[in-house]
């Protein structure tokens, strides 16, 4: 699986995309890498831009573990 282009809302998508199939805290780690990488590679994008898909990647990961360890604490009560 890789993005289609090397364009940012292709690149975005595509972290979105591997952020939703994480089943597991090492997967999520390297999402989070990813979402380093995204905001390293597109910095001098305009500053609205780059905030608003930074925060939204951060955000569906943030999403993603913390619905993951409420399961696992349902789970064990």
């Amino acid at each position: 699986m890789a993005a289609t282009s090397n364009h940012y809302g292709d690149v975005a998508n595509w972290i979105e995309k591997v952020i939703d199939s994480c089943e597991h805290p090492l997967q999520e780690n390297s999402a989070r890498k990813l979402v380093r990488l995204f905001e390293k590679r597109y910095s001098y994008l305009n500053y609205p831009v780059y905030r608003d898909l930074c925060r939204r990647l951060e955000n569906k990961l943030d999403e993603k573990v913390y619905s993951r360890i409420e399961n696992q604490l349902k789970q064990n009560n």
